[in-house]
Order: structure tokens, then sequence, then C-alpha cells
């Protein structure tokens, strides 16, 4: 989960639904029980604790559960390229400041109704309206200016600014298309969406079953007859049903790896799905010293976190905010790696001190043992709630903390500047901002020329390798393990935000 979108998700738990016991009367007749014979994907889920709309959902599961039943204009890949969904093409115009995208004909919602170019503008001028609670709002600050119906099957985007990224804000978790009119907050009382699946039925701390959706646009490609979410109350409840065959899905953990034999399942690895990022707090002592930036930023052993934290399961990473499968890759930067000797120099005799600020316990315990096993460190461990570090008010922990840990989910590498690094952001943690660096970001988001685009990702990255607003040690991948009872792959990353296809994927024995 992105845990920027806490705040939202405060007001989302405003309308709870933790009574709630809701069977579901399908849009379109289903395709049957999910029981018996049938072909059921199954997945465990936590409890999501909050209201599910796929405009307004912060939360993972509740996102997967909206997401199996809608469907965007456009997904990514593993390696993180673009998908065409309700989408079918996108282009520019030459001054960059207007997306033209062509929908697919005959898509259409589960009640039977086009998918049509109003629905698309109905869609978004939801999402980023002044009063939206949607966290997908926070991808479009500053980016998007109109929405306008060309024709039936063709939108087009207008821009505050160019921003040749834009395709890829469209394949954002709270984006899936929904009819003209919709309101937020019915949804369970009616599931709307034009996605592969029906909500057949949700039990709160239970369930949620679905069917195929006969009238999906790929419907032949969908050879799943269902899938199953069942809530799960801890991970050693997870472990025990996958083991048992209740699941054809798990997420690899240490505890996973510890309870489990690996070599009797498929491991899936696809995609990266977010990075846990050290926040220095450049106006807050010891952080207000650059040296004390760059000497913590060389202290950290960044392959032990990939083995201690994420049980082999990330990539290294050298702080700058370009996922490992974004198009374009930083060049000429040295990898920072755990170096006593530069820290030593930089430290030059003295001891810090400060405390580890976060809700991620796991990270937080790791990243102090390593700092308090260097000379020149005494580290505190300052573990919160996610409601006590994420609090609202203008002394939010996350946002004030001399040090905090934050996980981000996958955006565009601009985005990030905008909303972390720019002068009066939103999440700016670090209390930094370089013009420099905005400069450099607007005119990557300006060109189209891959040599400019090239030199500007190498400019701003330098900055941030340099700078040290956050520290970025590790990319954190998805990977499941998978009962071998399921054939064929997964389109996109293992994750929320590509719309988890199941395009290709069967069940057999």
């Amino acid at each position: 989960m992105n845990h920027r979108q806490t705040r939202l998700r405060r007001i989302l738990l405003a309308v709870t639904t933790a009574a709630l016991v809701a069977p579901l009367a399908a849009c379109a007749t289903t395709a049957g029980d999910a029981g018996g014979d049938e072909a059921i994907y199954r997945i465990p889920i936590s409890d999501p604790g909050a209201e599910i709309d796929p405009l307004t959902v912060a939360d993972y599961n509740g996102m997967l559960i909206a997401g199996l039943a809608s469907e965007g204009l456009i997904s990514l890949d593993a390696g993180g390229e673009l998908i065409p969904r309700l989408a079918t093409e996108w282009h520019a115009s030459e001054d960059g400041l207007t997306w033209t995208v062509e929908l697919r004909e005959g898509a259409v919602f589960n009640d039977g109704e086009p998918v049509t170019a109003d629905d698309v503008v109905s869609t978004f001028e939801t999402i980023t309206a002044d009063d939206s609670v949607s966290p997908g709002k926070s991808s479009f600050d500053g980016i998007l200016d109109t929405i306008t119906t060309v024709d039936e099957g063709t939108v087009e985007f207008g821009l505050a600014r160019p921003f040749s990224d834009f395709p890829r804000l469209l394949t954002g978790a709270n984006t899936s298309i929904l009819p003209a009119g919709y309101v937020a907050g019915d949804w369970l009382e009616n599931p709307i969406g034009a996605g592969q699946f029906l909500l057949e039925d949700y039990t709160v701390g239970e369930a949620a079953t679905f069917v195929k959706n006969p009238d999906y646009w790929n419907a032949d490609d969908i050879l799943v007859d269902g899938v199953e979410l069942k809530v799960y109350a801890d991970e050693q409840a997870k472990v025990l049903a996958f083991q048992a065959g209740e699941l054809d899905r798990i997420a690899v953990t240490s505890d996973v790896i510890a309870s489990l034999d690996a070599s009797k399942y498929d491991t899936i690895s696809s995609g990266y799905n977010k990075f846990d990022g050290i926040f220095l707090n450049h106006e807050a002592a010891p952080f207000d010293d650059p040296t004390v930036r760059e000497a913590l930023a060389w202290a950290i052993d960044r392959a032990a976190l990939v083995d201690d934290v994420y049980s082999g399961n990330a990539d290294v990473a050298n702080d700058v905010l370009y996922f490992p499968d974004y198009p374009i890759q930083p060049e000429g930067i040295e990898q920072r790696e755990q170096d006593l000797d530069r820290v030593a120099e930089l430290l030059d005799g003295r001891t810090v001190q400060f405390a580890i600020t976060t809700d991620n316990q796991l990270f937080g315990e790791v990243l102090q043992q390593q700092l308090n096993a260097v000379e020149g460190f005494e580290v505190e461990l300052d573990l919160l709630t996610s409601e006590q570090y994420y609090a609202d008010g203008d002394e939010t922990p996350w946002l004030n903390a001399p040090l905090t840990v934050t996980n981000w989910a996958p955006r565009t590498p601009s985005q990030y500047i905008g909303l972390i690094f720019a002068d009066g952001a939103a999440w700016n943690a670090s209390h930094y901002a370089n013009p420099a660096i905005e400069a450099a970001s607007e005119a990557f988001d300006a060109s189209t020329d891959e040599a400019e685009r090239q030199a500007r990702v190498d400019e701003i990255a330098g900055i941030q390798w340099s700078d040290l607003a956050v520290i970025v040690p590790t990319f954190t991948k998805a990977e499941v393990l998978q009962n071998p009872r399921v054939h064929g792959e997964f389109a996109g990353a293992l994750d929320f935000y590509t719309g988890v296809s199941f395009a290709g994927v069967s069940i057999g024995d």
C-alpha cells in the first residue's frame, strides 16, 4: 500500500463496512457458483477495514477486490511496458499539451452499457475534482487541466504542461473507468465495472468471490472460472492454508520461506512494487549537516537489507528514484555500498545520535542494528502504529521527524519530484527543495528527444544522489509461491496497480 494515501484513508474509514455482510446481485448473468470442480484461482488477503470503491480505495486488499471487477485504460506489463486495456491507442500533440486516447470498440460495463468517452471524462473529472478524496488525485495535480469528449470513442486530455509520461499516469490503481454520473460510496451494493470478473459475493472478514465476466472484451482469453479472495487474520494462517492446498498463491516472506519447501511450488517474480525510503529532514539535526547524510548513506549495508528484510526479493538501489523497469536509467553514478572508511572520514571522530521513526518494524529494526554496529552512530528506534505515524495535523511524524522510513508504490520519476522534492510539496518529509531538480524534471517532461531525456535523467539522478533528501537502498519486487496446478504467466506485475490481468492463465491437474 502506498502510505502517502493513508490520510485519505482516514476519511474513508468514516464510512466503515465493519458490520457489513453483503451478498451481491451481479450486474450481468454470472458464470455459476464458485465452488465444485470449477477453475477458481484463490488468493489470501487481509480484511480491507475500509470502504471499497474503485475511485477512493487506498488499501491494497480493497484495491484488489475493486480491481478484479473494474478496468482501466492502460496497465503495465512485468517489464514496465504499457499494455492497452480499455484504451487501444494514445498519442501526444506536437506541443505535448494534448494527449488523444482511442477507446476499445465493443467494451461494455457489466450492466451491458458500452464504455464511451463520456464515461472516461466523468471518471477523471471525479478523480481530479477539488473535493475529491481519491488517492489517484495527487497523480494529476498540476499536470491534467481538461478532459474532453471528441466523439464516442475518443478522449482528449489537455495538460497544464507537457508531460511525456502521461500514459503511465493512466495505469494508476484508482483510475478504473466507471459509468458517467457514478457517485462513489455505494459500489459494494452495485459493483459496476468493465473488468474481467463479476463480484458475486462479499462477506467482510471472510471472503470475496468472483465469477468470470462473459461480456469482458477479452473474455476468450480469461480461462479461469472465477477468483476467490479469502480473508486471513495473520500470516501464519495464510501459510497453513497454502500448505494445505486451500490457496493458489502466497507472498514470499521470511516466514513463508522458513515454513514451506519452496521447491514444491512455482516461484513467480514479476515487477517491482515499492521502495522503502529513508527520508532525512534537512532542517533537523543531525541531518542539516550534509556530511552526516552522506555518512549514513555509505554506512548502510544494502545487500544485507535485501536478505534480512526482503528475503532476497529486492534489488539493491542507489538513492535515485528510477525503478529498474523504468525505460530510461541513470548513467555515470557511482553505486553506493557499505564503505566504513568513507563513513569514518566523513564523521571525523564525531558520534551522531538520532532515532528512526517508522511504522515498518522489520526494516526499522534491521536498519537500527546495522547502524549501531558502525562506529560513530548511536541510533534508537521510534516504532509507531500506522495511525500514529500518519496522524493528521501539522506535526504528523512521517513528515516531521528527523529520520523516517516510508514506503512508496511505483510512480513516474517526475511525480516523485512534484510530491516529495519540490518547494511546497505536500509530502516533502525531507523539508528539501532544489530549483535545479525541478527545472531538469520539467525539461525532461517536455522533451521527446531520446538523447535530451537521457541527459536530463542523468542530471536529476545526480542531484538526488548528491543532495540525499531520501536514501533509496532497495527496490522491492512482487514475488509469490504458486500452486503448480496453475498454468500460464501473468502479463503484469503481481500487484494492484497493473490490474492483475488473468489473460492466458489457466488451472488444471
